[in-house]
């Protein structure tokens, strides 16, 4: 529960030239000192489950709330989405949430005793691994000293993650020595699913090989091989040509060769650990591999967090004792680089899983965050569902457009920079500092621009200041 102080608990923002002239009409704002939240409403002077993100780094014309501090609530699932240019600070922004909604290895003010949350991250740059340990003083890494100096103007003490799980896939060398392999079972993957890897059409005759060879198999434990050697049994075929059976072949072999597919592999339970952050480190995986592996994740999750659900409010109705599964009450997926993810323009596993996670996953209690360095890339049919969004400094102009057609607020208007009025919000965005952005929610009646907090464990790269 965080008690909002009249007294801000974190130091102060050294006042800049960014003055907006568009007031605000609509903000969740407490009554007792300075506070801001995005994703829920302020109830009183006491509020659960809160985490914090940053400080309002804008003046504003009428109300000014610069300064003010700001939360996220974590009461409800959220699909945000985080948008900015390479350096600019969203897989920072990550890795500040994953902070928050997490049982940390000491006290802290960024999560006043909140319920720590479950997290799986799709680490597609392997950086996240860092989360469970301090920034360290006296480092070879310059990064961490910054990093300390900073937090000391911000009146916040360096930290880790307390419960972290790290998963990497066959080949990948371990150098921490805890890490875990995550591997795929065969039989979780779709007929789909094999087709967007393979670039066909599910009704075209490869895809109807693969259908047919999944069917047969259905029931088993199997192994690619064990798809391998149905194709290639010409006695289990009557008109499907040999040459798109042998196609099928040298494709599924080549996955065999990944070590990545194994009969006893990862199962979803292993990735639900109560109040524990799962990283999955996939930098060296293929992109494709990666965008399957999150597929196959975030389907299982839907239908088994689904399912407690389910029988959890069924029991409650009947007023009975739920017996179910003891699985985590909410979970919440961070994908960064989610443009290799869920492409918009090219074939993807995990793109269909991904538009059935963020139309149905509330009442799962299934959250989806997005990092991008190119949202015009991204799905748009995933991005419908976005109730928050934080824009950092983006420079090209389809990528401008994508982000701000997905802001659930208004864009600002105008403001000046430095003396100089802009009039134009994409020129805005161009214009942000690492670290600052503008962060929008429905509760909001236009974008506020914020500074991020600093990362109170050690970041796996430079810190925005």
């Amino acid at each position: 529960m965080t008690t909002f102080k009249s007294v801000s608990s974190f130091g102060n923002l050294d006042r800049k030239s960014y003055k907006v002239e568009d007031s605000i009409a609509q903000i969740e704002k407490s009554k007792k000192g300075k506070n801001i939240i995005f994703g829920g409403k302020v109830s009183s002077d006491t509020n659960d489950d809160l985490i914090y993100i940053g400080k309002v780094s804008e003046n504003c014309k009428g109300s000014d709330y610069f300064n003010y501090d700001t939360w996220l609530d974590t009461k409800f699932p959220h699909v945000i989405y985080i948008t900015g240019a390479r350096g600019s600070g969203k897989s920072f922004d990550l890795g500040v949430i994953i902070e928050g909604i997490s049982e940390l290895n000491e006290k802290s003010n960024i999560n006043d005793n909140i319920e720590p949350i479950t997290s799986i991250v799709i680490d597609t740059q392997s950086q996240f691994w860092t989360l469970g340990h301090k920034p360290k003083k006296n480092s070879r890494i310059p990064e961490n000293e910054m990093q300390l100096e900073i937090l000391k103007k911000w009146n916040m003490k360096e930290n880790s993650v307390k419960n972290i799980k790290i998963f990497i896939p066959p080949n990948t060398e371990k150098f921490l020595g805890t890490e875990e392999e995550i591997t795929i079972r065969p039989k979780d993957v779709l007929t789909e699913d094999w087709c967007a890897l393979f670039g066909q059409e599910v009704y075209s005759p490869q895809g109807h090989i693969i259908a047919m060879t999944l069917e047969y198999l259905d029931g088993s434990n199997y192994e690619i091989q064990d798809i391998i050697n149905y194709i290639s049994d010409e006695s289990n075929w009557d008109n499907e040509s040999e040459m798109s059976r042998n196609a099928l072949t040298y494709k599924f072999d080549d996955y065999r060769r990944t070590n990545l597919f194994n009969s006893k592999g990862t199962k979803i339970e292993d990735l639900l650990t109560k109040k524990t952050c799962h990283v999955l480190m996939l930098r060296d995986l293929r992109n494709e591999d990666k965008s399957l592996l999150t597929s196959i994740l975030s389907r299982q999750l839907f239908n088994k967090m689904g399912k407690m659900q389910t029988e959890k409010k069924k029991s409650a109705f009947l007023e009975k004792d739920y017996d179910g599964e003891d699985l985590p009450n909410k979970v919440w997926l961070f994908i960064d680089e989610a443009h290799v993810i869920a492409p918009n323009d090219a074939p993807s596993p995990g793109r269909k899983a991904l538009r059935e996670y963020v139309k149905r996953g509330r009442d799962a209690g299934l959250s989806l965050i997005l990092a991008t360095q190119q949202p015009s890339a991204i799905d748009s049919q995933i991005l419908s569902q976005v109730n928050i969004s934080i824009n950092h400094r983006l420079t090209f102009d389809s990528d401008i457009k994508a982000a701000t057609n997905r802001l659930p607020s208004k864009e600002i208007l105008s403001m000046s920079v430095n003396g100089q009025n802009i009039k134009n919000f994409g020129d805005m965005i161009r214009l942000l500092e690492p670290g600052n952005s503008f962060i929008s929610d429905s509760g909001t009646s236009r974008s506020i621009m914020i500074q991020i907090r600093p990362r109170i464990s050690a970041h796996g790269g430079y810190s925005p200041t």
